[in-house]
């Protein structure tokens, strides 16, 4: 067997949607914009990815599933109309304490090698986040102990309820 990367953990969330949004040249501060938009109509993020290269901007979400086409319709009245979703998504977030680079690698080859689907990735200080098919998710946490060595009687955590806001 070959040497397992060591985690603190793992971590799936509920079922969310993804938006990718994008525009060619949009308007300065459309990102934020749209940043603004979603705070004021307490629309929550899960996940947040937002790039820009050579004049194209793009920013991936993930929202409650029945909060995606209000998150569409705010990206189009600030300029970035370019809108695709992905209805069903979760995220699968581990904790790898060392060798981040190795467990990035090692991680994208398990998915690539099990044919699941990877629409955003990211990291922090202690976390990578893999978004994927909410279906697959248990699959990919199964597959990932080909590369990493959980705590022992470590079961992903997953959330058993959502707290939802109450208009008063």
């Amino acid at each position: 067997m070959a040497d397992l990367i060591p985690l603190g953990g793992m971590k799936f969330s509920e079922e969310l949607a993804l938006a990718a949004l994008s525009a060619d040249t949009p308007p300065r501060g459309a990102e934020v914009d749209v940043l603004r938009a979603l705070a004021e109509h307490q629309i929550n993020m899960f996940y947040l990815s937002l790039s820009r290269s050579a004049g194209r901007t793009r920013v991936c979400l993930c929202v409650a599933p029945d909060r995606i086409r209000a998150v569409e319709q705010l990206a189009a009245a600030r300029g970035l109309g370019n809108f695709r979703s992905v209805r069903s998504v979760g995220l699968l977030t581990f904790f790898p304490h060392e060798r981040r680079i190795e467990a990035l690698m090692g991680a994208l080859q398990v998915f690539a090698g099990s044919r699941l689907p990877v629409y955003g990735v990211t990291s922090t200080l202690s976390a990578l986040t893999f978004v994927t098919a909410f279906e697959a998710l248990d699959r990919a946490g199964e597959r990932l102990g080909q590369v990493f060595n959980l705590p022992e009687n470590h079961a992903p955590f997953k959330p058993e309820f959502r707290v939802k806001p109450v208009a008063r």
